[in-house]
């Protein structure tokens, strides 16, 4: 036995004052025995997520077959052996064979059939799973992923390394956001889902099924929600779809026998746009409209002066809580643009009636009177942390996603939260921005809260909007390896070094292939570093991945075999392109990077003001070495402004001719990035006395959609100088059309290249 188990529910089962109660038996055909030469037996005991505690022994268990009693019946045996049977279609995992009793599932009716506590022991002559209902369902699990991770070690037979196990949850709350409005998975697709969330501890299925894409649910009071907001128009013709009522009582019971909460998302006021296509009522300016075929934030959102808009939701909430067991609904609140409210006379009367002093209000006000109604058919809400920005007095959880600000915020006006920020949780972000040793440093629980507050962290979520996950192959990919340390984050908590994990991580890979999961990659297979010696580059090429190969091709040369660690030297401008290999297999996509050789290369550069440490690219050195950003902003190439200028002095080695200065700023208005709006160069030969050489006034439209690169370039200066001076206005606050509006626009730029 385990000592010095600091876990109430352990010390209550070990004190022996419960009654077990013996619910099934399984013939284990040989008990334990220790490995020899003749047998060797290398057990694996690589459970993800990791149990709080595990007592590994020397012996081993094996069994040629398990056998249960025909009369056997209890729901969470019954999808144990369901598991085993779609993992080996071939194999005989059971037989009806009779001999002494040597598996047992003891279910303690006295704990509180929520609670996730376990204790799995395989010993010299049984294996024992003990727990409440949720607790037996979680063992079993973990028994499920002893048998796979050991099976193919020796054919046609079971070994287990015998151990002790005591295990359970350390947040309550652990949580899979599943966009199904973007793009449309299937009911078979969903299950895959939930069986693997179950698998991995996982407990809450986030369903997101309204949005301005598509209405995915199927209401019967207002059918044009399905004949026109389920479908819309785009470069593959028409499409879309809903679930029926029928498919999601079937889902929702699917998950409810896998202790899996289903919570739908229905987006208000704003991701509405599939609503009002359906019913233009429903808009400040009841004009038609279409269902939305692109991605973004579109300011038609739900009028918060027409008590008919309120009549609609109340109706579809009854609709939902008739479907949906959860005791709490999710209403979204995020990104819900202010301006057709800022022009609507009914949204303007609403606000002088309810003596509200701004928008921001006014959706405070509109939440609130969501959350009554809710409250009456004894649900309560969660919604996205905008939510807080005005006073919600009714019982809410927050979901912080911009950073971890509005968690504490909620936290400490003691509401409970659910951690999910785009730092750490965001799994449609690039590998390249949140790898699977980011997710692994992800702490629910930030320093700035006192041991109080944090246990309104109800826990945490890993979100996957699917704008560009058209696929269930691609849906694969984002997720794992990702969810696997996001279920340890969320389960255990104590982290085990990341090196341990990884290597566990290397143990699940053939389970997952077998569960017809298209994994994606760990981490970005190439990574560059640089150095620069007179104004000529050395590219590094390494990895966090072990055993990789490369190659690297230098513009549209042939492609040459590198090294890890090798270098690369690159004496003028143009393109690298790296490619990783594994087992001699491509291994992941390529790396693209351009460089730019320049007489500026490598100077020394002075800041006026400081870059956002969010967005540092490589620091002081950034701007003058050599490498240019691609159209993914967070590649580590872009440094950014928030709310600040670009306001900085290059040094250069010696006087200098100059006749081009060129630089690139990036624009993605949904993410707040803007172009400047004034950009001015100054020279200098003692840094003393200033000469403007040229300025700009405008480079772009702030309405532009879209991620864009702009290249500004200040051609024929013809100018002796020393020191330059590039100052770029930041367009800052964002205008009033903007879902964020008044809030601080980022700036963007990767390098200054001077010719």
């Amino acid at each position: 036995m385990l000592k010095n188990l600091n876990l109430l529910t352990a010390n209550t089962i070990l004190n022996g004052k419960n009654k077990w109660y013996l619910i099934a038996a399984i013939l284990i055909v040989l008990g334990c025995q220790p490995s020899s030469d003749k047998n060797p037996f290398n057990p694996k005991t690589s459970v993800i997520p990791m149990p709080t505690l595990l007592e590994k022994k020397e012996e081993f268990f094996e069994a040629k077959f398990l056998n249960t009693k025909d009369d056997f019946k209890i729901r969470e045996f019954e999808l144990f052996k369901k598991q085993l049977k779609n993992y080996f279609p071939k194999k005989t995992i059971f037989s009806k064979s009779t001999s002494s009793k040597n598996f047992e599932i003891k279910i303690d009716e006295t704990i509180d059939e929520d609670a996730s506590f376990y204790e799995l022991s395989i010993g010299q002559e049984s294996i024992v799973v003990k727990g409440g209902k949720k607790g037996v369902f979680y063992g079993l699990q973990t028994l499920f992923q002893l048998i796979v991770l050991n099976y193919d070690s020796i054919s046609n037979s079971i070994r287990l390394p015998c151990l002790e196990i005591k295990d359970q949850n350390s947040f309550e709350h652990r949580g899979f956001l599943m966009d199904c409005c973007r793009h449309f998975f299937s009911v078979k697709t969903i299950k895959k889902y939930i069986d693997l969330l179950a698998l991995y501890k996982m407990n809450v299925l986030h369903w997101h099924l309204t949005e301005d894409q598509g209405w995915r649910i199927e209401i019967d009071k207002y059918p044009k929600l399905n004949t026109v907001g389920s479908w819309r128009e785009d470069s593959t013709g028409k499409y879309g779809g809903f679930y029926t009522k029928k498919e999601i009582r079937e889902i929702v019971k699917y998950a409810k026998e896998r202790y899996i909460e289903v919570i739908p998302e229905i987006e208000l006021p704003g991701h509405s746009q599939a609503a009002i296509a359906s019913y233009p009522f429903l808009s400040c300016e009841s004009k038609q409209i279409q269902v939305a075929n692109s991605w973004g934030v579109f300011k038609d959102i739900y009028c918060a002066g027409n008590d008919s808009v309120f009549i609609f939701l109340e109706d579809i909430f009854q609709e939902i809580t008739e479907l949906f067991p959860s005791n709490r609904i999710h209403i979204g609140g995020d990104e819900a643009p202010k301006f057709r409210w800022e022009n609507c006379e009914k949204c303007q009367k609403r606000m002088a009636q309810e003596n509200l002093k701004d928008e921001h209000e006014l959706q405070s006000y509109f939440i609130e009177r969501i959350a009554k109604d809710l409250e009456k058919k004894n649900r309560s809400i969660i919604g996205w942390d905008e939510i807080i920005e005005s006073k919600i007095n009714s019982d809410v959880t927050i979901q912080s996603w911009r950073g971890f600000s509005g968690g504490i915020q909620a936290v400490k006006e003691g509401k409970k939260t659910i951690m999910s920020p785009t730092s750490h949780c965001y799994f449609d972000y690039d590998i390249n921005s949140i790898d699977l040793e980011k997710v692994y440093t992800f702490n629910p629980i930030p320093s700035e809260i006192d041991s109080l507050e944090s246990e309104l962290i109800i826990g945490g979520e890993c979100n996957l909007w699917s704008e560009r996950i058209p696929s269930e192959k691609e849906l694969d990919r984002k997720t794992f390896p990702r969810l696997l340390a996001m279920s340890e984050v969320l389960w255990t908590y104590r982290k085990d070094k990341f090196e341990n994990f990884q290597n566990r991580v290397e143990d699940h890979y053939p389970i997952l292939s077998r569960l017809d999961v298209h994994y994606g990659i760990e981490s970005s297979p190439v990574r560059l570093s640089s150095k620069i010696n007179n104004r000529k580059i050395k590219a590094v090429v390494n990895s966090k991945i072990k055993n990789l190969e490369f190659t690297y091709q230098w513009n549209n040369e042939e492609a040459k075999p590198i090294k890890k660690n090798g270098e690369i030297e690159i004496a003028k401008s143009g393109e690298l392109t790296l490619q990783a290999y594994k087992n001699g297999k491509k291994y992941g996509d390529q790396k693209v990077e351009k460089f730019a050789v320049h007489l500026g290369l490598n100077s020394n550069i002075d800041y006026q003001y400081m870059y956002s440490l969010s967005y540092p690219a490589e620091g002081l050195s950034s701007l003058t070495n050599g490498r240019l950003g691609s159209l993914d902003f967070k590649d580590g190439q872009w440094q950014g402004f928030s709310g600040k200028n670009l306001d900085v002095i290059i040094s250069l080695d010696s006087l200098t001719s100059i006749n081009k200065v060129s630089m690139n700023f990036y624009q993605y208005i949904n993410s707040w990035i803007v172009v400047p709006s004034y950009i001015s160069i100054t020279s200098s030969m003692d840094s003393v006395n200033w000469e403007i050489i040229k300025s700009l006034d405008s480079i772009g439209e702030i309405r532009k959609r879209g991620q864009f690169i702009s290249s500004i370039s200040f051609d024929s200066l013809e100018t002796d100088a020393k020191y330059l001076k590039i100052f770029a206005k930041n367009y800052g606050k964002l205008p009033s059309w903007h879902e964020a509006a008044g809030a601080e626009s980022w700036l963007f730029i990767d390098e200054i290249i001077v010719e």
